[in-house]
């Protein structure tokens, strides 16, 4: 037919984007000061993940914190933690979103009406670009 294949495959570099992580918590309180701590913990962070209103005048908001991340690694022999080097490092983040399950798969309560069971998902992302530089430096 006059035609050839092209083997080659070309692909547009969009540029290099910010990195994500997610965690997910689950939490199964048995007692109050669980319950209490739970409550804590999601309040801490929908706290931090919110940003800050500068004044009734202004429109601006002010930044969320931001949040520095670390595997670490705790040695059976109860030496003094220290940070994991198997795993990646990752830069200073902020909490793009805080989701909260009270109810996953059915809704079911301790007598006071605290919930039995609670998923957390937090969702941060990096606020620097990783280059080349920072991976070989761990990142």
């Amino acid at each position: 037919f006059g035609r050839a294949a092209n083997p080659y495959l070309e692909v547009m570099f969009q540029g290099p984007e910010l990195r994500s992580f997610t965690y997910n918590f689950t939490f199964a309180p048995t007692s109050e000061e669980e319950q209490r701590e739970v409550r804590d913990i999601i309040k801490l962070f929908r706290f931090h993940q919110a940003p800050e209103s500068r004044s009734n005048a202004s429109l601006f908001l002010g930044l969320p914190s931001t949040f520095d991340i670390m595997y670490m690694y705790q040695p059976e022999d109860g030496s003094e933690a220290h940070e994991n080097q198997f795993y990646h490092k990752i830069a200073t983040c902020v909490l793009q979103s805080v989701n909260v399950d009270y109810t996953p798969g059915k809704v079911a309560s301790h007598q006071q009406g605290a919930p039995v069971l609670i998923k957390l998902s937090l969702s941060f992302m990096e606020t620097e670009m990783i280059t080349k530089d920072h991976v070989l430096k761990g990142y």
